[in-house]
C-alpha cells in the first residue's frame, strides 16, 4: 500500500507501515470512532429489540480507590441490566485487525 513507512501525517505519533495497518489504528481518524460507535449501537438495537434492559455509556465505578477516598467513574461501552442472577454486565468493545 505504502512504498515505506511514513509518520502518520493525522496523528504524527506512528509510522504507517508499507501495509497500511496504522490507517486502520490510529485513533485520530474519523472511521476510528465511527466503527466503534456503529457496532455499539447495532448491539443496543439488538438488545432492544430483544427486550433486554441495557444503557450505551453508562458510568460504572469498579475502580474505587477507597485509600483516596475518591471514585473512579468510568463509561461501559453497554451496561446490560439484570443479565446473571440479577447482576448487570458490562460489555466493552474492542476492535481487532485480522
Amino acid at each position: 500500500m505504502f512504498p515505506n513507512d511514513e509518520t502518520c501525517p493525522v496523528c504524527r505519533k506512528a509510522c504507517l507501515d508499507k501495509y497500511g495497518e496504522r490507517a486502520l489504528h490510529c485513533r485520530e481518524l474519523p472511521g476510528f470512532r465511527y466503527r466503534h460507535d456503529f457496532v455499539r449501537d447495532t448491539l443496543m438495537n439488538i438488545l432492544r429489540r430483544a427486550g433486554i434492559s441495557a444503557k450505551k455509556e453508562a458510568p460504572v465505578n469498579f475502580l474505587t480507590d477507597l485509600a483516596e477516598g475518591r471514585s473512579t467513574l468510568r463509561p461501559t461501552d453497554v451496561l446490560v441490566f439484570g443479565w446473571e442472577g440479577g447482576k448487570h454486565a458490562c460489555v466493552d468493545l474492542t476492535g481487532v485487525s485480522p
